[in-house]
């Protein structure tokens, strides 16, 4: 998801007294389903959600990601319509992603948004892939959320770092894929201190054993039943796409 890869280079640290704690909101560019998203930065953790469109027969959705500092290793997905979360480890994507090439960083001028000033970057991965940041370097990220960005995909594929290397340090507030028509902006900045019951588990939830159980009874129901009718290699092959799913 792009919100995921938006929000997710160094270690975890004590936060600095400049270090941003608040909540930023913000759109899709060129998505349909998506409608709005929240990232919630604070020492504690970071917390991300993106409400939207699904399907007519199953309505709107919304996703939660919640990472806590006390926890490094893991992420959690949560799913409030049923209670459930999904926990990811980190330190499997870090193995994966420990022999790809350094990003590679572009400054590509200054320019105003949202009353911020900013520094647009052109950051471009191994492989080609590219994408457009437009970086308020008077916002610092706190320590807890460049920790998880960081893991997320290895330091050695973290854009973050290779952005601290050339200088820009802040926060982005808007994310484009490398032809400019799709990605995520913020439409609010707000500066304010968070409960730490944001970056927590409710107590009321139970783990789900995959991304089958995530979803709600009906399309478990319908998964299944599609599931029944397939070729045992086709099962096979669906199986370990789900069990993917949870690393």
């Amino acid at each position: 998801m792009r919100l995921v890869l938006f929000c997710l280079t160094l270690a975890a640290t004590a936060a600095q007294a400049a270090d941003f704690e608040g909540i930023i909101t913000g759109a899709p560019v060129g998505q349909t389903h998506v409608q709005a998203m929240k990232m919630y930065l604070a020492p504690m953790g970071v917390r991300m959600e993106a409400t939207g469109e699904g399907e007519k027969a199953s309505g709107g959705f919304t996703i939660t990601m919640v990472w806590q500092a006390s926890d490094p290793n893991n992420f959690y997905m949560l799913n409030s319509a049923n209670k459930t979360y999904l926990k990811h480890d980190l330190s499997k994507v870090q193995q994966a992603a420990s022999t790809a090439d350094a990003p590679k960083v572009e400054k590509l001028g200054s320019a105003t948004f949202l009353g911020h000033n900013v520094q647009k970057v052109k950051v471009t991965f191994a492989g080609g892939r590219s994408q457009e940041l437009w970086v308020d370097n008077a916002l610092h990220f706190p320590a807890s959320a460049l920790a998880l960005f960081g893991q997320e995909r290895g330091p050695q594929m973290s854009p973050w770092k290779a952005l601290e290397k050339a200088g820009v340090t802040g926060i982005p507030l808007k994310d484009l894929d490398g032809d400019g028509k799709s990605g995520w902006e913020a439409t609010s900045v707000e500066k304010k201190s968070l409960s730490a019951s944001l970056f927590q588990i409710p107590p009321d939830f139970h783990e789900a054993k995959s991304a089958l159980e995530m979803l709600p009874a009906q399309q478990q129901a319908a998964i299944k039943a599609k599931m029944d009718a397939m070729t045992p290699e086709q099962r096979a092959k669906m199986e370990e796409m789900m069990k993917k799913a949870t690393q």
